[in-house]
């Protein structure tokens, strides 16, 4: 219930702290007076963005903040969900700064904008004057009836699972498009892979290659030149080594005398050894040198073959070779998998489509079920308020889906299900049903949406109807059984309800009035509660227009009256 709501800098409000009651709150005031400004406050907390944000001084930020208590259970085992568990009052706000930036507060607390619209659901129920053309629509009509036989669940379900398998069939498309251009690629794939799986290629193998190529290329030449050079070396008899071994003998006797003579023969000991093993290694050479032409002639044949694979394939490198293996080697795997991938989701959307037209096929029967019980249910109600003849029927047409494939199946289902839902209507004795859009006068169509409200009002749990001059187009007797008929809605929910009619101002149990002043040169709303005696000159504004005697009178009677049949 909402218990007080706080306005401060907005529109033409400069700080007023309101407090409510149980029941049935009225809220009147002339035309252009600013009537909606509390609505619209409640509305701006919950996140609204079809009110516009307008500051009383644009310098200030606009606070706006309502309290509420007697929450119903399943709001305090949301609001569990989300970390709150002191949850005996909810105080929600929202600050609009000049910067042009929202913050909203849940017990103090910032919160997600998305918290308190979740919150909304469970707190309010708005119903404004343009809910009047939302009954005209077939879509709000299946909702309504969804909503009386309580099928939201269901319907859910059976919502995600349409929109799955469109997204299913979506992918499933798409697949079929990729295996087309696979399709295309798939032989010169193939090819290319099983060309260059034949090659066996090695990374760093065509250098390797070209240096034994090399090697080979030159070996009679290697071997002349290595045994030349090791007879040079040794062998011959003006060898290096012994011209060496000759000096080492003449300076060794000298040796002890001068240490840099002993280092010097020292070195050229070395340099002895090192041309002994030189003349060994070169010897080596000259007798052990592959020189067959056989070798080289396959050489010349595997360099042939990766040189033409490195330019068929446009590539610098055998890496780059082996990595184009590797690739065709994982785009032809793709494609084995895309084709595994179409064959499961063709088979996953068939069964799944199955369920589908099962859900459908239920929800299906279960609103021809509620159907009649609906229509009886508001037109009791609708017949009593001033249209004792009213004839109401729930129509359900179902689409036809046999012998459909899947995709021209969704196309005629959405997310709904199956059916169409009409509501026919009629006023006068000997008139044919009719829809109700082509039928019922503006003020009709006001009580025959109170009744919808009433009748789902019985299957929701305590919480504040907002009812934003929804007794447009109704006057006279009809006016009282408008009245009668909110105020019982106020005995199972708190009711806000911005009216223009006496009628049903004199049933509230409080009643709020709305002035325009002019203060200091700024129009400013002002927002009173009134007494007894301040009620009853407002019902006779709300009765003539204007405040006279015999307007006074004749709101003592609405007064008496109404107290008459408590």
């Amino acid at each position: 219930m909402l218990t007080e709501l706080y306005i401060r800098n907005y529109l033409f409000v400069l700080e007023r702290r309101l407090s409510f009651k149980a029941g049935m709150t009225v809220i009147s005031g002339e035309t252009g007076a600013g009537k909606s400004i509390l609505v619209g406050s409640i509305a701006l907390i919950f996140g609204d963005r079809s009110t516009e944000m307008e500051a009383f001084n644009p310098q200030e930020s606009i606070y706006l903040e309502a309290s509420f208590d007697e929450l119903p259970p399943e709001l305090i085992q949301y609001l569990s969900t989300q970390g709150y568990t002191d949850t005996e009052e909810l105080v929600l706000a929202r600050e609009y700064t000049p910067a042009g930036k929202s913050i909203y507060f849940l017990n103090g607390r910032k919160v997600a904008q998305s918290l308190l619209k979740e919150l909304k659901g469970y707190l309010v129920d708005f119903h404004h004057q343009r809910d009047q053309q939302k009954l005209l629509n077939p879509e709000y009509q299946l909702e309504v009836l969804d909503s009386y036989a309580g099928l939201e669940a269901e319907r859910e379900d059976f919502s995600e699972l349409y929109r799955k398998l469109k997204r299913d069939l979506s992918l499933l498309t798409e697949l079929k498009r990729q295996e087309e251009r696979d399709t295309q690629l798939r032989e010169l794939y193939q090819y290319q892979f099983e060309e260059l799986e034949k090659a066996s290629l090695k990374a760093g193998e065509d250098k390797l290659l070209q240096d034994e190529f090399e090697l080979l290329t030159h070996s009679l030449e290697i071997t002349q030149q290595a045994a030349t050079a090791a007879s040079e070396l040794n062998f011959s008899d003006t060898s290096l080594y012994d011209q060496l071994r000759s000096i080492l003998a003449r300076l060794s006797n000298f040796a002890y005398l001068d240490p840099r003579l002993k280092q010097a023969c020292e070195a050229l000991g070395e340099a002895q050894l090192s041309i002994q093993e030189a003349s060994n290694l070169l010897e080596e050479i000259s007798t052990g040198l592959n020189q067959d032409p056989d070798r080289l002639d396959k050489i010349q044949k595997r360099l042939d073959t990766i040189n033409g694979l490195l330019y068929k394939h446009k590539v610098r490198s055998i890496e780059e070779l082996v990595k184009l293996f590797e690739e065709r080697q994982a785009q032809l795997s793709g494609m084995d998998d895309n084709s595994r991938r179409i064959a499961e989701l063709e088979e996953s959307l068939e069964n799944e489509y199955q369920r589908l037209l099962l859900l459908a096929e239920e929800l299906s029967s279960k609103r021809s079920h509620y159907a009649s019980k609906l229509s009886k249910e508001i037109m009791e109600q609708t017949r009593r308020l001033s249209i004792p003849k009213a004839e109401v029927k729930i129509r359900i047409d179902k689409k036809a889906l046999e012998d459909l494939s899947i995709q021209k199946g969704l196309n005629v289902l959405d997310t709904t299900g199956k059916d169409e839902a009409q509501v026919l209507f009629s006023a006068n004795p000997g008139s044919s049903l009719k829809a109700l859009a082509a039928v019922a006068s503006g003020g009709e169509l006001s009580r025959v949406l109170l009744a919808v409200k009433s009748v789902l009002s019985e299957k929701l749990s305590h919480r504040l109807m907002i009812l934003d001059e929804i007794d447009a187009g109704i006057g006279g007797k009809t006016a009282g059984e408008v009245a009668g008929f909110i105020s019982a809605l106020g005995s199972r929910h708190q009711v806000l309800c911005i009216s223009h009619l006496a009628q049903i101002a004199v049933f509230s149990d409080q009643q709020l009035a709305i002035e325009k002043q002019n203060q200091a040169g700024k129009t400013v709303v002002v927002i009173n509660e009134l007494s007894d005696e301040d009620r009853l000159r407002e019902i006779a504004r709300m009765l003539s227009g204007s405040i006279t005697e015999l307007s006074l009178l004749h709101a003592k009677e609405l007064i008496a009256n109404r107290r008459g049949n408590e």
